[in-house]
């Protein structure tokens, strides 16, 4: 118990030294810096239309996968089912649904949500504040549909756009 107790208390103090080291040489970020901030604006715009190519992807995925649902439930949903039956196709229409829908949103938050933000705060930072839309930070922070990833890769490629070349 001592001995483990001893090491946990070592390993603290190393952390604690490293943590104090690092600052101390310049580890720590500077404020109001990410990864884009010294990424010329042709490289941002580049940056920036690529992620709008995958986000476009990955909601066009979503809707051909969506349609393909909805035609099974059409073919299977006629007059002639009973009513329980129907409720069921129904049902499992909604869940696979609802699964595909998730599976997205999933995607989009693993894979492009923090991207999308960064490089709409760093193009925000390069553009005149009367192109800048305030109104559409709460969607690009928690985007509740497909739709609104939709709205946020049109956002990007048209603030993308706005940046001058230099």
């Amino acid at each position: 118990m001592r001995i483990g107790c001893a090491i946990r208390r070592r390993h603290y103090f190393l952390l604690f030294i490293i943590f104090v080291v690092g600052i101390s040489c310049g580890a720590a970020p500077e404020p109001d810096k990410t990864v884009y901030s010294k990424t010329s604006n042709k490289e941002l715009k580049e940056k920036t239309l690529s992620l709008v190519k995958n986000i476009r992807a990955l909601v066009d995925s979503y809707n051909q996968k969506d349609r393909a649902l909805m035609a099974e439930y059409d073919k299977k949903n006629r007059p002639e089912i009973r009513t329980d039956d129907r409720k069921a196709i129904r049902e499992q229409w909604l869940k696979e649904s609802d699964a595909l829908h998730n599976s997205s949103m999933r995607t989009y938050r693993d894979n492009y949500w923090s991207d999308a933000i960064l490089l709409r705060n760093e193009i925000y930072k390069r553009l005149p504040k009367t192109l800048q839309q305030k109104n559409l930070e709460p969607l690009y922070q928690n985007p509740t549909n497909v739709l609104g990833i939709q709205v946020i890769a049109d956002n990007l490629e048209l603030i993308s756009k706005s940046l001058p070349e230099s």
